[in-house]
């Protein structure tokens, strides 16, 4: 009888030593989301690149193993609120985007690749642009028909398909299409002057320098097109200028210097920025006059 309760408690106790190895080799799975360079879509969504990124780390003990991190990106779209978030396919890195303006295409360039991919806005491939080097910012014709954007330093347009690509500008390092027929194209090389730039289809011709204007991510109004919105080079905040008015000094909106690849709406009513986080890896929304700063992502 002694000799069955003995091996009893040994048995029991080797069930409870192997069973307290085995939950030390357990592993832990987390999954944080990181969003990148949102874009207004014509029906009033917003449209961005996403990292899903997925830890794995090993409980360190008996069958255990070392962590390990997983990066998944996407093309994601969600409404105005953050919500209903909604991925359109999965890409290959965080990527500058731009949705068309009449709805039919999402245009976006990957952060370590030299192409600029078009698609439907249901994820079908459309073309895949050489664009010759990274691509710092990227926007549409007002007929969906064509792109402009810059590499490292020069500006290009360049048709849907990929055809027609010519030279716009030897010095753009910030690029806005759209509204009015015009192009913003910034020109660091000569103290921050930037241009803007008439189509007429075929060719461009430069209308206008504006001295007093220095910094980027230029936003060409889409209710007003006298309008254009940018972030200030050299000093702190949101700024607003008139293009009839090249000489005139620009107006602070928003005073602060955390905001990053601004976005105006298309009422002009409100901003989509990045910023706040070190990595910029979030979405906020602010109202154009500074209020309502809140976290969508």
């Amino acid at each position: 009888m002694k000799k069955k309760m003995f091996w009893a408690v040994i048995c029991l106790g080797l069930i409870i030593l192997v069973g307290g190895l085995v939950g030390c080799g357990s592993s832990t799975t987390s999954i944080n989301y990181y969003y990148y360079y949102p874009d207004w879509t014509p029906d009033g969504k917003i449209l961005c690149s996403k990292n899903q990124q997925v830890t794995t780390q090993g409980g360190g003990g008996f069958g255990g193993s070392g962590g390990s991190v997983s990066n998944n990106y996407y093309l994601t779209i969600m409404d105005a609120d953050g919500s209903n978030e909604r991925d359109i396919k999965s890409i290959g890195n965080s990527a500058k985007v731009a949705a068309s303006p009449l709805g039919n295409y999402y245009a976006y360039a990957e952060s370590d690749s030299n192409f600029i991919h078009v698609v439907a806005t249901a994820g079908a491939t459309v073309s895949d642009i050489d664009s010759g080097s990274k691509v710092y910012s990227l926007d549409w014709s007002s007929n969906d028909s064509s792109l402009v954007y810059n590499g490292t330093k020069e500006a290009f347009i360049v048709n849907v398909d990929g055809s027609n690509k010519r030279i716009l500008s030897n010095n753009g390092s910030s690029v806005s299409w759209r509204y009015g027929g015009k192009i913003i194209v910034d020109n660091p090389i000569t103290s921050e002057v930037f241009r803007i730039i008439a189509l007429d289809g075929v060719s461009y011709s430069e209308i206008a320098q504006y001295s007093k204007i220095q910094g980027g991510e230029y936003n060409i109004s889409k209710s007003n097109t006298n309008e254009v919105y940018y972030r200030s080079a050299y000093e702190s905040g949101i700024k607003r200028f008139l293009l009839s008015s090249p000489e005139a000094e620009p107006t602070l909106l928003i005073n602060r210097n955390d905001l990053w690849n601004i976005k105006i709406s298309l009422d002009g009513q409100k901003i989509l920025a990045t910023g706040q986080n070190v990595s910029g890896a979030d979405i906020w929304l602010i109202n154009i006059d500074g209020t309502g700063l809140k976290q969508l992502k």
